[in-house]
């Protein structure tokens, strides 16, 4: 039996609970889908006991009580969440039927939409083969939602964008700074082969969420500067402490480079300026020294070197450079 300084306490103003147990360090959004199907209401926000309103990627302690704030429908994310289950790349039979179907789910407001955004945004990140497939859909949401009335009128219209860069952005940020284990990680995975594939997990979710941010910004709905931003978060230089990019953010731009490069490269002057601040960045890590010795390992030397002569060659021939995909 879970002790109750173990669980989480969520209530609804018409007075229902729901008692969810939690482990320490855990994320408002790792129990907000469980707090839903409890509760059986759509949550738009959590309120802490001293009128804190929680972002979903805040710790929740354990023994505390939150206030959840009803916001939609709670079937249109078990209903988007059955369909997103179905899907099948763009370019088979399927697609358009399964599309379908999603942009046929009636959405009233603005938090209807967000919650389909997450729901298509953690398809994309749990299986990364459909990333261009998710971004595709999104399309589709665009299209058919470009924009949502206020709930005041002091409140300005919530466009489709409006509604898919906070998203993004939360997720970016959410992702770890390092993969090394934590004590806490330690005492959750005994098993050193346990611990090892729950950090491979956590670099694969990383992977997969840069990877989809690039099929977003193919698809034209994130800005160019927002790639910019991102590639400046993962390896652009650090003040303070002037710290050097770990191995595995250098990873995720290569990741996003693959698949944005060509098409940013194409942009007179923006995007070419963009690229060429890129590539710059790149071929300062490639020297970097530590005591003497090269500080990158050499297969990540390596694939940034073949970024480079990738883009020195036009992005051109790109079956010579597969591995980078």
């Amino acid at each position: 039996m879970v002790a109750a300084n173990e669980m989480l306490q969520v209530a609804l103003l018409s007075g229902k609970t729901a008692q969810l147990p939690i482990q320490p360090e855990t994320m408002l959004k790792e129990v907000k889908e469980a707090a839903e199907d409890e509760l059986e209401v759509g949550i738009r926000h959590f309120v802490r006991e001293d009128g804190t309103v929680m972002g979903e990627w805040q710790m929740v302690r354990q023994g505390e009580s939150l206030q959840a704030v009803a916001g939609y429908n709670i079937k249109v994310r078990h209903h988007a969440q059955a369909l997103l289950d179905k899907i099948t790349p763009v370019n088979c039979p399927g697609f358009r039927k399964i599309m379908d179907d999603l942009l046929g789910i009636e959405l009233h407001n603005g938090e209807e939409l967000k919650c389909i955004l997450r729901s298509v945004f953690k398809k994309a990140i749990e299986e990364p083969a459909h990333g261009e497939t998710c971004a595709r859909i999104a399309v589709g949401f665009r299209e058919r939602y470009p924009e949502f009335r206020p709930e005041n009128e002091s409140q300005k219209p919530l466009s489709f964008i409006r509604a898919l860069v906070p998203i993004c952005q939360e997720e970016f940020e959410s992702m770890p700074i390092t993969f090394e284990a934590s004590q806490l990680d330690k005492a959750k995975f005994p098993r050193a082969e346990t611990l090892q594939a729950e950090l491979t997990r956590r670099k694969h979710r990383m992977l997969a969420c840069v990877s989809f941010l690039g099929h977003l910004f193919l698809e034209r709905l994130l800005a160019m500067k927002v790639i910019g931003q991102i590639v400046h978060d993962l390896i652009g230089p650090r003040r303070g402490d002037g710290d050097p990019p770990h191995e595995h953010m250098i990873e995720c731009v290569l990741k996003l480079l693959t698949l944005v490069g060509r098409t940013l490269d194409a942009d007179m002057p923006t995007g070419v300026e963009l690229m060429n601040s890129f590539e710059a960045r790149l071929r300062t890590l490639v020297l970097l020294r530590s005591g003497g010795t090269r500080l990158y390992s050499d297969q990540v030397r390596s694939a940034m070197i073949d970024m480079l002569e990738w883009r020195s060659n036009a992005w051109w021939p790109r079956a010579h450079f597969e591995h980078l995909q």
